[in-house]
């Protein structure tokens, strides 16, 4: 039987009247793909934000392979990578220099592997960072081994996990 890396169970979020995410409950062993769909205020930015400790949940609980989400938040987040659908970067900031940036908030020299997964998918670190972040999304996960990467894309209404 595999490990559970993602577990919730009852898992809420309100804020003041309004419903953010009530009650979810599901778990998702490792080596699985797993996914959300839904509309515009499902709740599934909320539940992301929730499992890497971003906010605080009103009630129920979420670990990540045993590590409560709220708790050991800072754990979590050495070994679990996550993009936000929105980010806000340095006015000309280039590629290269937020790729960096990402490596040096895990301590790590990562200079090799960008330049060859820049050159393997093709991609200019000189530019400017603008509309083009969803295009480094894979050179920038991929410079630490984590346990597991939660990616929210900038398509509207998909959230994936991939364990």
């Amino acid at each position: 039987m595999s490990e559970q890396a993602i577990v919730l169970n009852e898992l809420t979020k309100h804020y003041g009247k309004h419903r953010g995410i009530n009650n979810l409950s599901f778990s998702v062993n490792q080596g699985e793909f797993f996914g959300f769909i839904g509309p515009n205020g499902a709740g599934k930015s909320t539940t992301i934000r929730t499992l890497m400790g971003l906010i605080r949940p009103t009630g129920g609980s979420a670990s990540i392979f045993d590590l409560d989400c709220h708790s050991k938040a800072s754990v979590i987040a050495r070994d679990v990578g996550y993009l936000p659908s929105e980010n806000s970067y340095y006015e000309n900031m280039k590629v290269r220099e937020l790729l960096q940036y990402t490596a040096d908030l895990y301590n790590m020299d990562c200079k090799t592997k960008m330049k060859e997964l820049a050159d393997r998918l093709n991609l200019d670190l000189s530019r400017k960072i603008n509309l083009i972040r969803p295009r480094y999304a894979p050179v920038r996960f991929s410079y630490w081994p984590p346990m597991c990467w939660p990616l929210l894309p900038s398509t509207q209404g998909i959230v994936s996990w991939i364990i």
